[in-house]
Protein backbone atom coordinates (compact mmCIF):
# COMPACT_ATOMS: atom_id res chain seq x y z
CA UNK A 1 0.00 0.00 0.00
CA UNK A 2 2.82 2.60 0.91
CA UNK A 3 4.25 1.49 -2.13
CA UNK A 4 1.84 2.33 -4.02
CA UNK A 5 1.28 5.54 -2.64
CA UNK A 6 5.12 6.40 -3.52
CA UNK A 7 4.46 5.68 -7.28
CA UNK A 8 1.57 7.78 -7.21
CA UNK A 9 3.35 10.71 -5.23
CA UNK A 10 5.91 10.32 -7.73
CA UNK A 11 3.85 10.51 -10.62
CA UNK A 12 2.38 13.49 -9.17
CA UNK A 13 5.99 14.96 -9.41
CA UNK A 14 6.68 14.37 -12.52
CA UNK A 15 2.94 15.26 -14.35
CA UNK A 16 4.05 18.74 -12.20
CA UNK A 17 7.42 18.96 -14.02
CA UNK A 18 6.19 18.46 -17.35
CA UNK A 19 2.93 21.05 -16.63
CA UNK A 20 5.59 23.66 -15.77
CA UNK A 21 7.94 22.78 -19.18
CA UNK A 22 5.05 23.49 -20.81
CA UNK A 23 4.23 26.79 -19.82
CA UNK A 24 7.46 27.91 -19.96
CA UNK A 25 7.93 26.36 -23.53
CA UNK A 26 4.59 28.12 -25.08
CA UNK A 27 5.76 31.28 -23.19
CA UNK A 28 9.19 31.05 -25.10
CA UNK A 29 7.62 29.81 -28.06
CA UNK A 30 5.48 33.08 -28.28
CA UNK A 31 8.06 35.17 -27.20
CA UNK A 32 10.14 34.30 -30.38
CA UNK A 33 7.34 33.84 -32.60
CA UNK A 34 7.03 37.61 -32.24
CA UNK A 35 10.12 38.41 -32.70
CA UNK A 36 10.15 36.41 -35.94
CA UNK A 37 6.81 38.49 -36.61
CA UNK A 38 8.93 41.55 -36.00
CA UNK A 39 12.47 40.45 -38.05
CA UNK A 40 14.27 40.14 -34.97
CA UNK A 41 14.76 36.47 -33.97
CA UNK A 42 18.48 35.68 -33.84
CA UNK A 43 19.68 32.03 -34.25
CA UNK A 44 21.43 32.60 -30.64
CA UNK A 45 17.59 33.32 -29.20
CA UNK A 46 16.03 30.05 -30.79
CA UNK A 47 17.94 28.12 -28.75
CA UNK A 48 16.58 28.65 -25.72
CA UNK A 49 13.46 26.98 -27.36
CA UNK A 50 15.49 24.18 -28.69
CA UNK A 51 18.82 23.18 -29.32
CA UNK A 52 20.95 20.08 -30.27
CA UNK A 53 22.86 20.12 -26.47
CA UNK A 54 19.95 18.77 -24.53
CA UNK A 55 19.79 22.38 -22.72
CA UNK A 56 16.53 23.66 -23.95
CA UNK A 57 12.93 24.09 -22.85
CA UNK A 58 11.53 21.81 -25.57
CA UNK A 59 14.19 19.37 -25.12
CA UNK A 60 13.05 19.20 -21.44
CA UNK A 61 9.67 18.98 -22.03
CA UNK A 62 9.98 16.27 -24.64
CA UNK A 63 12.39 13.71 -22.45
CA UNK A 64 10.15 14.63 -19.15
CA UNK A 65 6.91 13.53 -21.67
CA UNK A 66 8.57 10.54 -23.24
CA UNK A 67 9.58 9.17 -19.48
CA UNK A 68 6.53 9.33 -18.56
CA UNK A 69 3.87 8.47 -21.32
CA UNK A 70 5.52 6.30 -23.59
CA UNK A 71 5.70 3.75 -20.78
CA UNK A 72 3.39 0.51 -21.03
CA UNK A 73 0.78 1.43 -18.59
CA UNK A 74 -1.99 1.48 -17.01
CA UNK A 75 -1.45 4.93 -15.46
CA UNK A 76 -0.89 6.17 -19.19
CA UNK A 77 -4.07 7.38 -21.01
CA UNK A 78 -4.57 7.99 -24.40
CA UNK A 79 -4.80 11.50 -23.88
CA UNK A 80 -1.20 11.43 -22.34
CA UNK A 81 -0.25 9.50 -25.24
CA UNK A 82 -1.48 12.01 -27.60
CA UNK A 83 0.07 14.82 -25.67
CA UNK A 84 3.43 13.43 -25.76
CA UNK A 85 3.72 12.68 -29.16
CA UNK A 86 2.17 16.27 -30.15
CA UNK A 87 4.95 17.62 -27.64
CA UNK A 88 7.61 15.07 -29.81
CA UNK A 89 6.25 16.56 -33.32
CA UNK A 90 6.57 20.33 -32.29
CA UNK A 91 10.22 19.43 -31.31
CA UNK A 92 11.25 17.93 -34.21
CA UNK A 93 9.77 20.65 -36.31
CA UNK A 94 11.40 23.28 -34.33
CA UNK A 95 14.84 21.11 -34.51
CA UNK A 96 14.50 21.73 -38.09
CA UNK A 97 13.29 25.23 -37.99
CA UNK A 98 16.42 25.85 -35.98
CA UNK A 99 18.48 24.28 -38.85
CA UNK A 100 16.89 26.61 -41.56
CA UNK A 101 17.56 29.70 -39.01
CA UNK A 102 21.11 28.71 -39.19
CA UNK A 103 21.35 28.84 -42.88
CA UNK A 104 19.70 32.13 -43.02
CA UNK A 105 21.93 33.72 -40.66
CA UNK A 106 25.64 31.95 -40.47
CA UNK A 107 25.77 30.88 -44.28
CA UNK A 108 22.98 33.66 -46.01
CA UNK A 109 25.26 36.94 -45.63
CA UNK A 110 27.97 34.79 -47.14
CA UNK A 111 26.19 33.76 -49.91
CA UNK A 112 25.06 37.36 -50.36
CA UNK A 113 29.03 38.35 -50.20
CA UNK A 114 30.04 36.01 -52.67
CA UNK A 115 27.56 36.74 -55.60
CA UNK A 116 28.52 40.67 -54.82
CA UNK A 117 32.04 39.23 -55.92
CA UNK A 118 31.71 36.31 -58.36
CA UNK A 119 30.62 36.42 -61.69
CA UNK A 120 32.03 35.79 -65.24
CA UNK A 121 31.90 31.72 -65.85
CA UNK A 122 28.79 29.32 -66.35
CA UNK A 123 30.30 27.34 -63.55
CA UNK A 124 30.43 30.33 -61.42
CA UNK A 125 27.35 31.33 -62.40
CA UNK A 126 25.17 28.22 -61.83
CA UNK A 127 26.81 27.75 -58.24
CA UNK A 128 25.48 30.90 -57.29
CA UNK A 129 22.00 29.77 -58.67
CA UNK A 130 22.08 27.21 -56.22
CA UNK A 131 22.71 29.07 -53.28
CA UNK A 132 19.94 31.65 -54.28
CA UNK A 133 17.86 28.08 -54.02
CA UNK A 134 19.04 27.40 -50.65
CA UNK A 135 18.43 30.36 -49.04
CA UNK A 136 14.97 30.63 -50.82
CA UNK A 137 14.40 27.06 -49.45
CA UNK A 138 15.56 27.73 -46.16
CA UNK A 139 13.26 31.16 -45.88
CA UNK A 140 10.20 29.05 -47.10
CA UNK A 141 10.66 26.33 -44.69
CA UNK A 142 11.33 28.36 -41.90
CA UNK A 143 8.17 30.57 -42.34
CA UNK A 144 6.43 27.00 -42.81
CA UNK A 145 8.02 25.37 -39.50
CA UNK A 146 6.81 28.77 -37.22
CA UNK A 147 3.16 28.55 -39.10
CA UNK A 148 2.97 24.64 -38.41
CA UNK A 149 4.13 25.07 -34.65
CA UNK A 150 1.50 27.84 -34.26
CA UNK A 151 -1.12 25.83 -35.07
CA UNK A 152 0.05 22.82 -33.05
CA UNK A 153 0.60 24.58 -29.99
CA UNK A 154 -2.92 26.00 -30.13
CA UNK A 155 -4.10 22.40 -30.52
CA UNK A 156 -1.89 20.79 -27.93
CA UNK A 157 -3.40 23.55 -25.35
CA UNK A 158 -6.83 22.02 -26.35
CA UNK A 159 -5.53 18.80 -25.29
CA UNK A 160 -3.78 20.52 -21.94
CA UNK A 161 -7.62 21.30 -21.06
CA UNK A 162 -8.79 18.10 -21.44
CA UNK A 163 -5.85 16.61 -19.44
CA UNK A 164 -6.32 18.77 -16.54
CA UNK A 165 -9.17 17.11 -15.43
CA UNK A 166 -7.37 13.75 -15.13
CA UNK A 167 -4.71 15.79 -12.86
CA UNK A 168 -7.50 17.36 -10.66
CA UNK A 169 -6.31 15.58 -7.10
CA UNK A 170 -2.56 15.86 -8.02
CA UNK A 171 -1.71 18.72 -4.96
CA UNK A 172 1.24 19.09 -5.90
CA UNK A 173 0.13 20.29 -9.53
CA UNK A 174 -2.31 22.59 -7.75
CA UNK A 175 0.84 23.76 -5.92
CA UNK A 176 2.52 24.81 -8.55
CA UNK A 177 -0.91 26.82 -9.76
CA UNK A 178 -0.90 28.61 -6.82
CA UNK A 179 3.10 28.82 -6.38
CA UNK A 180 3.06 30.58 -10.55
CA UNK A 181 0.61 32.23 -10.92
CA UNK A 182 2.73 35.19 -12.49
CA UNK A 183 3.66 32.38 -14.92
CA UNK A 184 -0.01 31.51 -15.89
CA UNK A 185 -1.02 34.81 -16.52
CA UNK A 186 1.89 35.77 -18.52
CA UNK A 187 0.94 32.59 -20.72
CA UNK A 188 -3.04 32.99 -20.26
CA UNK A 189 -3.92 35.85 -19.06
CA UNK A 190 -5.08 37.77 -16.09
CA UNK A 191 -7.69 35.15 -14.86
CA UNK A 192 -5.59 32.13 -15.35
CA UNK A 193 -5.60 30.71 -12.17
CA UNK A 194 -9.25 30.82 -12.23
CA UNK A 195 -9.72 29.83 -15.82
CA UNK A 196 -7.77 26.59 -14.86
CA UNK A 197 -9.49 25.90 -11.93
CA UNK A 198 -12.85 25.82 -13.49
CA UNK A 199 -11.70 23.60 -16.04
CA UNK A 200 -10.32 21.44 -13.13
CA UNK A 201 -13.18 21.85 -10.68
CA UNK A 202 -16.47 23.43 -12.04
CA UNK A 203 -17.87 25.34 -10.26
CA UNK A 204 -16.02 24.30 -6.73
CA UNK A 205 -13.63 27.12 -5.50
CA UNK A 206 -12.77 25.33 -2.36
CA UNK A 207 -11.49 21.86 -3.66
CA UNK A 208 -8.54 23.33 -5.43
CA UNK A 209 -7.79 24.69 -2.13
CA UNK A 210 -8.16 22.69 0.36
CA UNK A 211 -6.26 19.84 -1.79
CA UNK A 212 -3.58 22.19 -1.77
CA UNK A 213 -3.72 22.56 2.01
CA UNK A 214 -3.67 19.23 2.55
CA UNK A 215 -0.72 18.61 0.16
CA UNK A 216 0.90 21.31 1.97
CA UNK A 217 0.45 19.45 5.17
CA UNK A 218 1.48 16.01 3.98
CA UNK A 219 4.69 17.61 2.57
CA UNK A 220 5.11 19.45 6.51
CA UNK A 221 4.50 22.97 4.57
CA UNK A 222 2.69 24.27 7.75
CA UNK A 223 2.53 27.72 6.81
CA UNK A 224 1.88 27.20 3.38
CA UNK A 225 -0.90 25.62 4.14
CA UNK A 226 -2.52 27.95 6.40
CA UNK A 227 -2.78 30.07 3.69
CA UNK A 228 -4.26 27.45 1.49
CA UNK A 229 -6.88 26.03 4.31
CA UNK A 230 -7.45 30.01 4.79
CA UNK A 231 -7.81 31.01 1.14
CA UNK A 232 -10.41 28.09 1.59
CA UNK A 233 -12.20 29.48 4.47
CA UNK A 234 -12.94 32.65 2.55
CA UNK A 235 -14.62 30.91 -0.19
CA UNK A 236 -16.97 28.52 2.31
CA UNK A 237 -17.22 30.80 6.01
CA UNK A 238 -17.68 28.53 8.70
CA UNK A 239 -16.89 25.72 7.27
CA UNK A 240 -15.84 23.69 10.57
CA UNK A 241 -13.00 21.17 8.76
CA UNK A 242 -10.99 24.32 7.15
CA UNK A 243 -11.24 25.81 10.50
CA UNK A 244 -9.82 22.70 11.58
CA UNK A 245 -6.78 22.32 9.54
CA UNK A 246 -6.07 26.15 9.80
CA UNK A 247 -5.71 25.49 13.76
CA UNK A 248 -3.38 21.93 13.43
CA UNK A 249 -1.70 23.64 10.42
CA UNK A 250 -1.31 26.67 12.69
CA UNK A 251 -0.31 24.58 15.83
CA UNK A 252 2.42 22.51 14.07
CA UNK A 253 3.99 25.91 12.46
CA UNK A 254 4.60 27.46 15.84
CA UNK A 255 5.71 24.41 17.56
CA UNK A 256 8.16 23.90 15.06
CA UNK A 257 8.90 28.30 14.79
CA UNK A 258 9.39 27.60 18.94
CA UNK A 259 6.35 29.45 20.07
CA UNK A 260 4.92 26.75 22.08
CA UNK A 261 2.27 28.72 23.90
CA UNK A 262 0.86 29.68 20.79
CA UNK A 263 0.71 25.89 19.30
CA UNK A 264 -1.09 24.44 22.32
CA UNK A 265 -3.29 27.42 21.78
CA UNK A 266 -4.14 26.15 18.42
CA UNK A 267 -4.44 22.70 19.26
CA UNK A 268 -7.19 23.68 22.00
CA UNK A 269 -9.13 25.67 19.32
CA UNK A 270 -8.71 22.46 16.92
CA UNK A 271 -9.96 20.04 20.15
CA UNK A 272 -13.29 22.61 20.14
CA UNK A 273 -14.25 21.67 17.20
CA UNK A 274 -13.95 18.12 17.72
CA UNK A 275 -17.46 17.19 17.74
CA UNK A 276 -17.73 19.21 14.15
CA UNK A 277 -15.33 17.44 12.27
CA UNK A 278 -13.53 13.88 11.81
CA UNK A 279 -10.61 14.29 14.30
CA UNK A 280 -9.02 10.91 12.78
CA UNK A 281 -5.97 9.04 14.41
CA UNK A 282 -3.07 10.99 12.63
CA UNK A 283 -4.25 14.35 13.95
CA UNK A 284 -4.62 12.61 17.40
CA UNK A 285 -1.36 11.52 17.41
CA UNK A 286 0.22 14.47 16.15
CA UNK A 287 -0.84 16.75 18.75
CA UNK A 288 -0.47 14.05 21.37
CA UNK A 289 3.43 13.63 20.39
CA UNK A 290 3.64 17.83 20.17
CA UNK A 291 2.62 17.50 23.85
CA UNK A 292 4.52 14.95 25.02
CA UNK A 293 7.74 16.47 23.33
CA UNK A 294 7.02 19.59 24.83
CA UNK A 295 6.62 17.71 28.45
CA UNK A 296 10.14 16.80 27.66
CA UNK A 297 12.06 19.09 26.34
CA UNK A 298 10.80 22.30 28.82
CA UNK A 299 11.43 22.26 32.48
CA UNK A 300 8.36 22.49 34.64
CA UNK A 301 8.69 20.39 37.64
CA UNK A 302 9.27 23.49 40.12
CA UNK A 303 6.42 25.77 41.57
CA UNK A 304 8.55 28.87 40.43
CA UNK A 305 9.36 27.33 36.95
CA UNK A 306 8.80 29.69 33.96
CA UNK A 307 7.39 26.82 32.15
CA UNK A 308 5.14 25.37 34.29
CA UNK A 309 1.81 26.48 32.91
CA UNK A 310 3.04 25.36 29.69
CA UNK A 311 3.62 21.94 31.02
CA UNK A 312 0.16 21.72 32.84
CA UNK A 313 -1.47 22.96 29.53
CA UNK A 314 0.44 19.75 27.32
CA UNK A 315 -0.77 17.32 29.73
CA UNK A 316 -4.04 18.57 29.81
CA UNK A 317 -4.50 18.63 26.24
CA UNK A 318 -3.15 14.76 26.02
CA UNK A 319 -6.06 14.20 28.87
CA UNK A 320 -8.65 15.66 26.32
CA UNK A 321 -7.68 13.74 23.37
CA UNK A 322 -7.99 10.23 25.43
CA UNK A 323 -11.43 11.48 26.35
CA UNK A 324 -12.47 12.08 22.55
CA UNK A 325 -14.76 10.15 21.53
CA UNK A 326 -13.47 6.34 19.76
CA UNK A 327 -12.89 6.35 16.00
CA UNK A 328 -14.68 4.37 13.55
CA UNK A 329 -13.17 1.62 12.38
CA UNK A 330 -12.74 2.41 9.34
CA UNK A 331 -10.53 5.02 10.26
CA UNK A 332 -8.52 3.63 12.86
CA UNK A 333 -5.35 3.36 10.67
CA UNK A 334 -3.53 6.39 9.47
Amino acid sequence: MQEMANINIERDRRVTEIVHHFFLALLTFRQQRDKYRQGGLQFSYLNKLVDDRGESILFLLKESCHNLFRRRSSFVSEKEQLFDLTIGSIFHLAMKMREDLYQLEIYGPKYLALMKKVSGSPEQDHLLDQFREIISRAETSFKEGMEEIDILAADIFRQFKNLLVEYRDNGLLIRFFLEEEGLLIKVLGDHALKDLFHIMYGSDEVQPLRIAGESYFESAYYAQSVKAFSRALEKSPGDPELQFKINLSQGMDQFYTFAPHQALKSFDRCLALSEKVDFLKPYRIMIHRVCQKIQEELPGRRKNDQHRDLIKKAKSLQQQLATLPPLPSADISP
